[in-house]
């Protein structure tokens, strides 16, 4: 076999640098960790992390969705473009801290951006490790703090008052999100073969990604999710179950008589928010999904019971981003706690106790 560069490309132009890789050789047989394919450039390339971020970006993004597909690829150039020809087989600890420290230095991305990032990085050399058995070991990574996010929801009066000013003919999806808690993605996708009225179920099993309808809700092991139909909305589903074929769309913009897409829902809940004098931050997000749930948990609904509603398999996720105790409903339950002996109506000076 004859060499003319090194692991990392550099051509041995030198007696020195001949003599030094000559040496690195020798050591590697004797420790029996001497690969040929690390010297020879042809097959060197195939392990470099450029190429194989190429391969691993065509076997991942059809399972992505439609809607995180442009970051998804964008993650992918960024990694490429830092790391370039670097052997896989090379990489340690200290480069995905380097990696870390680039993202900080030449982007200004959030700490959030920067953990999705290196996620991505760590997805693929676990690619590299399970798929095509490159790596014996993926490096550890940095443990990066992201900020709980602060969660905004209206009570029930103050929804009760957004309501009132949203137009009659967007009503019914926006009295069916303020009513059952779904994603706006899966209320856009609820077609009328998807409700049961003999026993006043709904099916949630499709949603929106973007513009692309896609046959299973959000989640990676996402399951189909069966909630009551709530007694509001029955004259109107009931209605629409009649007059349609079982493929329609439950709720059909006006304006256009398709579906209702991500921007149009968006609007009109953006001239909504302004006519009611809401903060821009409020999102129709916060004041149908988030809403639901923290005002069901104020009134006493079993945690699992919300999380059921909310299509989740268990409390977590509902006690993690949903739950937002009421101070109303905190001051009435502390008025069950006291310092007093109700027994006595006036302690006498020898009873009295000094705190």
């Amino acid at each position: 076999m004859r060499l003319f560069s090194d692991k990392h490309g550099q051509a041995i132009d030198t007696y020195q640098r001949a003599s030094s890789l000559l040496s690195h050789i020798n050591y590697e047989i004797q420790n029996r960790t001497f690969d040929p394919t690390r010297y020879v450039k042809q097959d060197l390339e195939k392990f470099y992390v450029s190429t194989l971020l190429d391969k691993f970006l065509t076997f991942k993004i059809d399972s992505i969705a439609p809607s995180y597909k442009k970051d998804y690829r964008r993650f992918v150039q960024i990694a490429k473009d830092y790391f370039g020809g670097t052997d896989a087989r090379e990489l340690r600890k200290i480069d995905v801290i380097n990696y870390r420290e680039h993202l900080a230095k030449n982007f200004d991305f959030s700490e959030k951006t920067v953990k999705n990032i290196l996620d991505n990085f760590k997805t693929f050399l676990n690619y590299l490790k399970s798929d095509l058995e490159i790596l014996d070991v993926v490096p550890s990574f940095p443990v990066i703090g992201v900020p709980q996010p602060k969660i905004t929801w209206l009570t029930q009066e103050l929804q009760q008052k957004v309501f009132e000013v949203v137009p009659d003919d967007h009503k019914p999806i926006f009295a069916f999100l303020m009513l059952h808690g779904c994603r706006p993605s899966e209320a856009r996708a609820l077609k009328c073969k998807d409700i049961d009225l003999e026993h006043g179920v709904i099916t949630i099993s499709s949603t929106f990604s973007g513009r692309v309808f896609l046959e299973r809700r959000k989640g990676r092991n996402s399951k189909d999710s069966t909630i009551p139909l709530h007694p509001e909305l029955l004259p109107y589903i009931t209605d629409r179950i009649k007059n349609n074929l079982p493929n329609a769309y439950v709720f059909v913009n006006s304006k256009t008589g398709k579906h209702y897409s991500e921007n149009s829902l968006r609007r009109i809940w953006d001239d909504i928010r302004e006519k009611v004098g809401l903060s821009q931050s409020i999102r129709l997000y916060d004041a149908t999904r988030h809403s639901v749930a923290s005002q069901l948990a104020n009134k006493g609904i079993p945690l699992l019971n919300v999380a059921k509603l909310l299509g989740h398999s268990s409390t977590k996720m509902a006690e993690k981003y949903y739950i937002h105790t009421d101070v109303g409903r905190l001051k009435a339950d502390i008025i069950n706690l006291s310092l007093k002996d109700q027994t006595v109506t006036k302690p006498s000076p020898a009873e009295k106790v000094v705190l």
